[in-house]
């Protein structure tokens, strides 16, 4: 079994004993865990002490404040010796290193993109996972509703027979109160971003960069770039719009995030975006939940269908389609303003516009940035490929019963009645005047190079 299996073997053993009650009797759920799935080391205890620090790593509490992404050192094993780190190739700002078979990741570089937790070799690389305090929110279900939210991207996700009302009745089973597409909150935001943009080329500004869905993008121009951190747009993402909207709606909610995405964790827990969302999930950490409840992904438990969003908020999930969505609210506000968008698929690609737009090399005036190569549907937390990903989320898009953002009345309903009533911009890129977290040399005003 390789770390990969071995991990979501972990997950599901470990929300099916916080399901029973059993938590209390880690050294059982150690020995249960090392039985399934390496049962030839059962006295090995070199494994035994693997599985209890990441454990222990999958229980600390949130007032610990961990590192989204952690190495566990002593498990490193199966490249100490080589020249060749998966993990060093495969961060795109450098953060992770190795010196004399040891690795360290770089704070001050490290975007927290996710992408070293697949690529590891040896599963020693973790990152920051809510699955126990979701699985124990979800046993209290009936005193705090808890809402689950999911991201555009999760079609197909679960398997290629689940459909979306098949997964959204399996969700309720497991004990959500109900389950919103986030893609609902990109119509609002898609609007926004738009009136946003109409408005900084209207008053004779250069250049605008979506803050779209990304926070591996807004926090490498944070870290990389922060240069052009005021031509980042300040609506908040669709994630924290939606949270934000549901808290407004009802004070005492609990909102968890189920998505593609590592990152995702701590944009949650920024202290100008919190509470909006309390707890975030991948979809392996969703599926694990789902295995451990037992829940049948059948179709058994019913057909709740999803309509909440346009086609243009579902194809968020894919590189240009934040791109394609504002384009089409930007035209429908003035048709004759140019939009010329560039897009960043992947933090290389990315990074490399984001020079060109402070050299003044770029012919454009719109940026949209994706951490992921393929965008969401690539995310660490997904579980099939771009490539079979995509054609997903397209397919659904078309189903919706309404195109663009603004067509969607169940969108204007939601910002008419909770959206203006939040704060929907974040303090997270400096703008008109704000400070730019660990970079305030950076000056309140970039004007791109004509």
């Amino acid at each position: 079994m390789n770390p990969q299996e071995v991990y979501h073997r972990i997950l599901v053993n470990l929300a099916r004993q916080i399901r029973e009650g059993n938590i209390k009797n880690k050294e059982k759920l150690i020995r249960s865990i090392i039985s399934e799935c390496l049962p030839e080391k059962q006295q090995d205890p070199k494994i035994y002490q693997k599985v209890e620090k990441q454990l222990d790593y999958l229980l600390r509490e949130n007032n610990e404040n961990p590192p989204l992404i952690e190495f566990i050192e002593e498990m490193c094993q199966e490249c100490q010796t080589s020249d060749h780190h998966p993990c060093t190739d495969v961060c795109p700002t450098g953060a992770i290193s190795c010196f004399d078979g040891t690795h360290y990741i770089d704070r001050n570089l490290c975007v927290e993109c996710g992408r070293c937790v697949n690529t590891c070799i040896s599963g020693a690389i973790l990152a920051r996972s809510e699955l126990a305090q979701v699985a124990t929110m979800l046993k209290d279900s009936s005193i705090n509703p808890v809402y689950a939210i999911i991201a555009p991207s999760f079609v197909g996700q679960f398997g290629r027979d689940v459909t979306p009302g098949i997964l959204k009745s399996a969700l309720r089973a497991m004990g959500f109160t109900e389950v919103y597409e986030v893609a609902l909150a990109a119509d609002i935001t898609t609007l926004f971003e738009a009136e946003e943009f109409r408005q900084r080329m209207e008053q004779g500004k250069k250049f605008m960069i979506t803050s779209c869905c990304c926070p591996a993008f807004i926090k490498f121009i944070e870290k990389i770039r922060p240069k052009v951190a005021n031509l980042v747009s300040p609506t908040v993402s669709p994630m924290i719009a939606m949270g934000k909207m549901l808290k407004e709606r009802e004070k005492e909610a609990r909102v968890v995030f189920i998505g593609p995405c590592i990152a995702k964790k701590n944009e949650a827990k920024r202290p100008d975006l919190a509470p909006a969302v309390d707890c975030v999930l991948t979809y392996k950490e969703t599926k694990a939940l789902l295995e451990a409840a037992e829940i049948r992904l059948d179709g058994s438990l019913g057909h709740m269908e999803m309509e909440d969003a346009s086609h243009d908020g579902r194809i968020y999930a894919h590189t240009g389609g934040v791109t394609e969505a504002i384009v089409r609210a930007v035209k429908s506000l003035n048709p004759h303003l140019k939009i010329e968008p560039v897009k960043g698929n992947g933090l290389k690609q990315c990074g490399e516009l984001l020079e060109e737009i402070e050299k003044g090399k770029v012919k454009a005036n719109f940026m949209e940035g994706m951490g992921c190569p393929g965008g969401c549907v690539g995310g660490p937390g997904t579980i099939i490929k771009v490539a079979e990903a995509a054609p997903y989320v397209k397919k659904f898009a078309r189903r919706s019963k309404c195109f663009a953002a603004g067509d969607n009345p169940t969108a204007h309903g939601w910002m008419e009645d909770y959206y203006k009533m939040t704060d929907h911009l974040s303090e997270k890129m400096a703008m008109s005047g704000r400070k730019v977290p660990e970079h305030p040399e950076v000056a309140t005003e970039y004007i791109p190079p004509s």
